[in-house]
């Protein structure tokens, strides 16, 4: 992000002098400090690109072209976007109009989340390795190979990496080199979102359980048994883990004990994104459903009809929830009721993770 607005040392950034806003200052009419893009939600397509579009309109403020389909998750920070593709780079894009930064070339597609924190970028790729790479010029700084493809998401914090795997496991990586720090042996793959807390590292399974596992040492705290493979969305927050189901179902599970709280949706087919705030719980199906569902006890809010399954992540602000659906289409949808805000057509599926900036 550009350096804020500043007279005499105090910030003047988003101040207005005669009812406009400081987000430029040009001179001779040109600018010389620019506030940085408007907020804007990115997206890939099996159209092989990633775009960032218009948060308030839909409209598209720049695309950048892969070399082959982008499912991958996507994180934002200050200055770029991050995102993988099946032509198996992980690409870094200026966040203001897409330029390519750089890219880094693992062995295989991919497809698991992407992870950023100040000093490096994370993915997973087909090639069964975890990366992380220099977030400043896309060289690597260490690699982690484990026994099988790496597709579930990918989690951060101060000491370490947290990822499932192909075959069957949860590792914690030291976040400086890449060690093992712990693994911890499920029943199949793993290929879900990975959440986090102060104590535990939340993930699921193919053999249909959910896992909550001691941060520090990997140990299991509990599991809970969905009835179903997980292997899409799982968020938590103060008092719940919640997890989509292959079943049809998102779960709400307690933090403590991994006992059941709710479940809703019950829609038969695959859940795959899921997103929370203080009120609900939003979860995109199979059934070409966004859902918003009551955070304290699973009823339906509303939801929304698009004209293909939701197979990317979901995302939520104060005003919108974002899905892109396989109808090739990236959607916000009014958070109060799931009304169209607007719709943004790419040319093919919309199967990543939807990254957001405010």
């Amino acid at each position: 992000m550009s350096p804020p607005i500043s007279i005499d040392g105090t910030d003047i950034t988003g101040a207005t002098i005669d009812g406009v806003d400081v987000d430029e200052i040009t001179i001779d009419g040109t600018p010389v400090f620019s506030a940085g893009p408007p907020p804007s939600v990115f997206a890939g397509s099996d159209d092989n690109n990633i775009y960032a579009i218009d948060i308030t309109d839909g409209s598209q403020l720049w695309s950048f072209t892969t070399g082959d389909n982008v499912e991958s998750g996507i994180a934002v920070d200050d200055t770029a976007v991050y995102a993988g593709s099946n032509d198996n780079n992980v690409y870094a894009l200026d966040i203001n109009d897409g330029s390519q930064l750089w890219s880094f070339t693992t062995g295989d597609n991919v497809e698991s989340g992407i992870a950023v924190d100040d000093t490096a970028v994370y993915a997973g790729s087909d090639d069964d390795t975890v990366y992380a790479i220099d977030k400043n010029n896309g060289s690597q700084l260490w690699s982690f190979t484990a026994g099988a493809r790496i597709e579930s998401g990918i989690a951060v914090d101060d000491t370490a990496v947290y990822v499932g795997s192909a075959d069957a496991n949860i590792y914690g990586l030291d976040v400086s080199d890449g060690s093992q720090l712990w693994s911890f042996t499920t029943g199949s793959a793993v290929l879900s979102d990975i959440a986090l807390d102060d104590t535990a590292v939340y993930a699921g399974s193919f053999d249909e359980n959910v896992y909550a596992l001691d941060i520090s040492d990997g140990s299991q705290l509990w599991s809970f048994d969905t009835g179903s493979f997980v292997l899409g969305g799982m968020v938590v927050d103060d008092t719940a883990v919640y997890v989509a189901s292959f079943d049809g179902n998102v779960y709400a599970l307690d933090v403590t004990n991994g006992s059941q709280l709710w479940s809703g949706i019950n829609s038969g087919n695959s859940i795959n994104g899921v997103a929370v705030d203080d009120t609900a719980v939003y979860a995109g199906s199979s059934d070409n459903n966004v859902y918003a569902l009551d955070v304290t006890d699973g009823s339906q809010l509303w939801s929304f009809t698009a004209g293909g399954g939701i197979g990317s992540g979901i995302a939520v602000d104060d005003t919108a929830v974002y899905a892109g659906s396989n109808d090739n289409n990236v959607y916000a949808l009014d958070i109060n009721n799931g009304s169209q805000l607007w719709s943004f057509t790419t040319g093919d599926n919309v199967e990543s993770g939807i990254g957001l900036t405010l």
